[in-house]
C-alpha cells in the first residue's frame, strides 16, 4: 500500500466524520450527565453554540467538551464518573439514561480518567477514538491519546476490552472500494482484541495506528480504492497488553475522582430532561455535595501518604519518582513531592510532613532544573 498524505492535513475531515457532535434519535430525555466540578478554562459545544458551563450545568447526548488548560468532572444518570483532563476534546455521543442503556464517547484528543459502575448484560459503555475502540466491563481506567499519537488505555480496576476501530460504524457504501473488500478489512479488524485487567495497559503499534488511521480517513472521504486496500494484514504483535505498576500520584487521583448522590443527579436530569441550565439551588447542592466527598478522598490521601513514614528527601523520591522543593507565600520552603491536585487544592508530601496546601499558599514549584509560578486569585 502507498499512503503518502500528511497527518495533520486529513485530521479535521475525519474528524469531522466521526466526531459529529449532533444529537442521536434517543427519545430518552433523562440521557445525560451533570458537572460536579471544574477547574481552569472549560467550553461545552452545544448545537453549534459554545457555553461556558458551571457546577450542576447539564451535558447532553451530542455535545462536546473541550478542555484548555483546566478539567471537568461529570457524573452521568447512571453513576458513572468522567474526568476530561486538560488539552481534550471529547463528543458525548451517547448518555445513558432511565430508558438507554449505553453511554458512547468519541475522544479527537485529550485525556480522561474514568469510574464506572458494573454494567449489566444489557448495558455498555465505550469509548472510541479513531482508531481504537475501548469496551469497559465496569472498571477504573484512564483514557490517554495525544495528537497524532497511538490511543492507550490504563486498567486500575475492573477490565476493558480494547480493539481496533473500524469504519463500519462511519460509512454505509463506498463507490471506489468492493464490498467484499470492505468486509474483509473490517473482518480483520474486528478480530482483534485485548482484554486488559488490572496493572495491564494496551501497547498498539505505532506503524498500525498510523495506517488505521489512514485507511479510515480515505474511507470516511470515499477516496479508497481496492488496491490501496491489497495486502493489508494486523497480527497479534499490532496490539498487545504490558504490565505497568500503579503510581501513587494515579492512585491519589483515583480517590479524587468521587461520585456524589446518584439520586439526586437522576432526578435532577429526568425532571429537567432537555433543559442544560441548573438553577442556583442545584449548583449549590452539587457543589456541596462534591466538597463534602473531595474533602474525605484528601483525608485518605493524605492518611495513606503518612503511613509510608518518609521522612527524607532520597525516601520520597525514591516513592513518586519525583523530588519538587514548594516555595510558600510566607517564605517557608517544603521539601517533596506533589502527591495529589485538584483545582487550586494540593496535597504535598514532605520531609516536614503531609500538608494540605490552597494555590495561594504557593509562590512556586521547583523540578530540579526549572520553576514553574503559581497564578494566585484575585482578591
Amino acid at each position: 500500500m502507498n499512503f503518502s498524505w500528511n497527518h495533520s492535513i486529513i485530521v479535521f475531515a475525519l474528524g469531522c466524520k466521526l466526531f459529529t457532535g449532533t444529537a442521536t434519535s434517543d427519545p430518552d430525555q433523562t440521557a445525560g450527565a451533570v458537572v460536579t466540578f471544574l477547574h481552569g478554562n472549560v467550553t461545552i459545544r452545544s448545537q453549534n453554540k459554545d457555553i461556558k458551563p458551571s457546577i450542576g450545568y447539564l451535558v447532553r447526548t451530542g455535545d462536546t467538551v473541550i478542555t484548555e488548560i483546566g478539567a471537568i468532572d461529570l457524573q452521568t444518570y447512571r453513576g458513572d464518573v468522567i474526568r476530561v483532563k486538560e488539552s481534550s476534546s471529547v463528543v458525548f455521543k451517547e448518555l445513558s439514561g432511565e430508558k438507554h442503556s449505553a453511554s458512547t464517547l468519541e475522544v479527537a484528543f485529550g485525556n480522561l480518567l474514568v469510574k464506572s459502575n458494573k454494567l449489566k448484560s444489557n448495558q455498555s459503555f465505550q469509548i472510541n477514538s479513531p482508531t481504537m475502540v475501548a469496551g469497559v466491563r465496569g472498571t477504573a481506567f484512564t483514557f490517554e491519546l495525544e495528537k497524532g499519537g497511538v490511543p492507550k488505555v490504563k486498567v486500575f480496576e475492573g477490565a476493558v476490552a480494547v480493539g481496533y476501530r473500524s469504519p463500519s460504524d462511519v460509512i454505509n457504501s463506498n463507490e471506489l472500494v468492493s464490498k467484499e473488500t470492505l468486509n474483509r478489512f473490517i473482518k480483520t479488524l474486528e478480530n482483534y482484541e485485548v482484554v486488559l485487567e488490572p496493572g495491564e495497559a494496551s501497547a498498539m503499534d505505532p506503524k498500525i495506528n498510523e495506517m488505521i488511521f489512514l485507511i479510515n480517513s480515505k474511507i470516511a472521504e470515499n477516496k479508497l480504492t481496492d488496491s490501496e486496500l491489497d495486502g493489508f494484514k494486523v497480527s497479534e504483535a499490532d496490539l498487545q497488553k504490558t504490565e505497568f505498576k500503579v503510581s501513587p500520584r494515579e492512585n491519589a487521583e483515583l480517590e479524587t475522582l468521587v461520585l456524589i448522590d446518584k439520586d439526586l443527579v437522576s432526578s435532577k436530569l429526568s425532571e429537567l430532561q432537555s433543559i442544560t441550565t441548573p438553577t442556583t439551588e442545584f449548583s449549590e447542592k452539587v457543589d456541596s455535595l462534591h466538597e463534602t466527598e473531595r474533602k474525605l478522598a484528601f483525608v485518605r490521601i493524605s492518611k495513606e501518604a503518612e503511613s509510608k513514614k518518609l521522612d527524607d528527601e532520597s525516601e520520597i523520591q525514591n516513592h513518586y519518582s519525583i523530588l519538587e522543593t514548594i516555595h510558600k507565600s510566607n517564605g517557608e520552603v517544603l521539601s517533596g513531592a506533589i502527591v495529589a491536585q485538584l483545582g487550586d487544592t494540593f496535597i504535598v508530601h514532605s520531609t516536614k510532613g503531609v500538608f494540605e496546601l490552597d494555590v495561594n499558599d504557593i509562590e512556586y514549584i521547583e523540578y530540579k532544573n526549572f520553576k514553574v509560578k503559581t497564578k494566585a486569585k484575585a482578591k
